[in-house]
């Protein structure tokens, strides 16, 4: 990261001095953006090289240098736009290859491996000698390895989560029909066998207990009715021999 940055510098400085050698160029707003850049009034400096660009479209130089503002201020989307530019429009190598550089530099700040990966390669074609490339080059493509081990890793997960929960799904969808299997095998027995069944610690059917209660009432009547009979048996005797 140091190197990369620290090219993004190099590329400035270099670029400013190019620019401030071409003071007799009549269109100065160019060199003007540049001294402003050096004192540090990006706002001056951003307004000058927008003013050189709506001049002339294929205006690199400005171009490139505005590029570098706005990497610096963090705006990566609008800087791609101008590295792209510069690019497009510039028959120069190194001029190509200082571009796509940045490019390739600003695309590793947005996290966007694969196009840092393409940046660099083509910043290589234009300039196969630039060791800061070559370096930010194997760091980009070991960024976009890790990426997409993290995005497979993070694919595993997400079918493993999806089988658990169609596993889930299955055993809860078993244990349903299970329960509805034993309801229907409980509604199909005896109702004598049900009664049985629902009755706590396997005890007598509700049915049982009634038929037994009735016989024990029986019983009982029986009994009150063979005592009340020998109640008057003893009573006819003891009259008879006082009649005696």
């Amino acid at each position: 990261m140091k190197m990369r940055n620290s090219h993004v510098l190099h590329l400035l400085f270099l670029t400013f001095t190019v620019s401030l050698n071409c003071q007799s160029d009549p269109n100065n707003l160019v060199f003007n953006g540049n001294k402003e850049s050096m004192k540090q009034n990006f706002t001056k400096a951003e307004v000058e090289y927008r003013k050189a660009i709506s001049k002339s479209e294929i205006q690199n130089k400005a171009s490139h240098n505005l590029g570098n503002l706005l990497f610096e201020n963090k705006n990566y989307d609008e800087a791609i736009q101008e590295y792209f530019k510069t690019q497009k429009n510039s028959q120069i190598d190194l001029e190509k290859h200082s571009a796509f550089h940045n490019l390739g530099n600003t695309y590793m700040k947005k996290k966007d491996y694969a196009q840092a990966v393409e940046a660099y390669k083509n910043a290589l074609r234009n300039n196969s000698e630039d060791d800061e490339t070559r370096y930010n080059y194997a760091l980009a493509k070991k960024f976009l390895e890790g990426d997409k081990r993290q995005n497979s890793q993070n694919s595993d997960d997400s079918e493993q989560e999806k089988k658990d929960k169609s596993d889930d799904q299955k055993e809860n969808k078993d244990e349903d029909q299970n329960s509805d299997q034993d309801s229907d095998s409980e509604k199909d027995k005896p109702k004598d066998q049900q009664d049985k069944n629902q009755d706590e610690g396997g005890g007598l059917s509700k049915q049982q207990m009634e038929n037994l209660l009735d016989a024990v009432n029986n019983i009982e009547k029986d009994l009150n009715q063979k005592i009340k009979s020998g109640k008057k048996k003893v009573q006819t005797s003891k009259k008879a021999q006082k009649d005696w």
